[in-house]
């Protein structure tokens, strides 16, 4: 700030006002600078025309050369503009500062060129994320990055609002969205090139204008999650870009190749800048990546499980983070992760996933299951009467609702494939490995024969897939060792087995006969673990309890099963889950 030029104005004179109010002017008469019109606090850092301190002022008397009652020239405070000048008369008159012509012709000039400018206030979405949002560089510097693929579609209904909302909520700090163009121009977000997998509907997207597909076309996504889940609408990306820009990373793709074109129009128009948090995302191969390079974005580029050194050389240059499959051996995740750049593998749902992965190197997870992997739920008890699957409730096949949980509206929940499956309760993990109880209540609508059974799996170290009569190995030296079943079976025997991954078969360790099963009714079990000992408890009608001395497997994971029942009309209703 500087001192402004007070005095020697239009109105700067001292005077006296006599008979009928007439005015002379008066000199010789003593001013003080006050900050108010009364009271306040009076200013004493002034300076004279010659730069000496002073703390008051003196109209002029008539024998300095000015005339009679002026009040000579001075330099207020720093940074002050206009003052309460006090002559002794009752009552303050303000003063103005002589220099501001300046810094009015400044701040005129400032005030057009704000008025000009096509957002001065910088508050549009799109420009506050310019200045505020997650940015690339340290996003990938995180180690591993994680982004929520599909908006975590494999506890979400995918690519809708209600996933990408969730999954932030839940703090991913990255979403996976796909982009495709209806026939009037629309971009909207979808995975596949069809409506068949996720709609009510069937045929290719792009025959359908918006208005009918947001009217008519719905995603239907209780077959994977749950019939708890309603009906969402298929969004268009600006109603994506609306909740997630700024707020995150978006991995953003055109899946169709219509939408390429489009949606390069569309970032560059209405986000500039957002090469800050948007990836440019596409198979390896893709063109558009010359487009993405020139422009300044991120470049993710996608390729096969068995894609070669060859090929990778040929496309390496327009591409600054391979995308791996997870069906990708180790030795070809290995080979990506030696050229150097940054891996990132889909679609990732289970923690021995992770384990795997960033043990081979890998820094980046594209992860269906984003709040299970980073969030580690842990529900005391099952919500089967909300039918929605809760995160980490994991068939044996990804994205497949042939294998996941189904609910039957009366808080009951079930497994539709017959016979050997199993769904893991990761939502459900026990909090200790060495001293927990595992609750459940089990029906057979239509009781099995007395040899074929139902079961439970527990005690195991990692959220592999587990299934009865299988090798259980599927990750070799990461699979978890082994662990214990109990059965079911349909006389009402109880026992209980342990089972070594490898081998199809487990070791009986215990048996107990109990009342026979009842078509369509209930029976309540207990499992009770502790660091030496197995129990198993049947807990309806009489009771019974049969316990073993096993200490081999101590694991915090569980899995519900069918068991060897080979017919649907065998299949197991499990109700009131809880752990503790």
């Amino acid at each position: 700030m500087s001192r402004h030029v007070f005095g020697q104005g239009p109105s700067d004179w001292t005077f006296t006002v006599g008979t009928a109010n007439a005015a002379t002017l008066a000199g010789g008469v003593t001013i003080t600078f006050w900050d108010t019109a009364t009271s306040g606090t009076r200013y004493t850092d002034l300076l004279d025309s010659t730069g000496t301190a002073i703390t008051q002022v003196t109209s002029a008397d008539g024998t300095t050369g000015l005339p009679i009652g002026t009040i000579p020239r001075f330099s207020g405070p720093d940074g002050v503009t206009a003052m309460w000048a006090d002559g002794g008369g009752g009552y303050r008159s303000r003063v103005i500062a002589l220099d501001l012509g300046t810094d009015v012709a400044a701040l005129q000039t400032a005030t057009a060129a704000h008025y000009a400018a096509r957002n001065p206030h910088m508050t549009r979405r799109q420009d506050l994320a310019d200045v505020y949002d997650p940015n690339i560089p340290a996003y990938l510097a995180s180690t591993p990055f994680t982004c929520a693929h599909r908006g975590s579609g494999g506890e979400f209904p995918e690519h809708t609002l209600r996933s990408y909302q969730s999954a932030l909520a839940a703090g991913a700090p990255a979403i996976e969205v796909s982009v495709q163009l209806t026939s009037d121009g629309v971009l909207v977000c979808m995975h596949d090139l069809t409506l068949d997998r996720t709609t009510n509907h069937t045929g290719n997207l792009n025959l359908w204008t918006f208005g009918a597909l947001r009217e008519q076309v719905k995603v239907t996504s209780q077959p994977l999650l749950g019939a708890g889940w309603g009906n969402q609408d298929i969004p268009t990306l600006q109603e994506v870009m609306n909740i997630a820009y700024g707020r995150c990373i978006i991995f953003l793709e055109a899946k169709s190749n219509d939408a390429i074109v489009p949606l390069q129009n569309y970032l560059l128009a209405k986000y500039p800048g957002c090469q800050r948090s948007i990836v440019w995302k596409n198979y390896y191969q893709s063109t558009s990546f010359a487009w993405a390079k020139t422009n300044g974005f991120t470049v993710w580029g996608y390729q096969d499980a068995t894609t070669t050194s060859t090929q990778m050389d040929t496309y390496d240059a327009n591409i600054d983070i391979w995308g791996v499959p997870i069906a990708a051996t180790d030795t070809q995740v290995s080979l990506v992760v030696a050229r150097g750049k940054p891996v990132m593998v889909w679609d990732v749902h289970r923690r021995i996933d992770v384990e795997r992965l960033t043990g081979l190197g890998v820094v980046g997870l594209m992860e269906a299951q984003w709040v299970y992997l980073n969030n580690a739920p842990a529900l005391s008890a099952d919500l089967f009467s909300a039918q929605i699957s809760q995160p980490g409730t994991l068939g044996v096949a990804r994205y497949d609702p042939t294998y996941a949980l189904k609910y039957d509206g009366a808080s009951g929940a079930y497994v539709n494939v017959v016979p050997n499956l199993a769904v893991m309760m990761g939502g459900h993990e026990v909090a200790s490995a060495t001293a927990h109880t595992i609750n459940f209540s089990m029906k057979w609508d239509t009781v099995p024969s007395s040899t074929l059974h139902s079961d439970v799996a527990f005690c195991r170290t990692k959220d592999d897939p587990w299934q009865f009569s299988n090798t259980n190995d599927s990750y070799g030296a990461l699979s978890s060792p082994g662990g214990y079943h109990v059965l079911v079976r349909g006389d009402g025997t109880i026992q209980i087995y342990k089972h070594v991954k490898g081998s199809t078969s487990g070791t009986q360790l215990g048996t107990l006969a109990t009342t026979a099963p009842v078509n369509g009714t209930y029976m309540t079990f207990q499992i009770v673990v502790t660091a030496t000992q197995v129990t198993f408890k049947r807990t309806d009608g009489a009771g019974w309890t049969l316990t073993i001395t096993d200490a081999t497997y101590r694991g915090r994971y569980w899995h519900v099963g069918v068991g060897s029942v080979s017919s649907l009309t065998n299949k197991p209703t499990f109700k009131s889950i809880s752990v503790a």
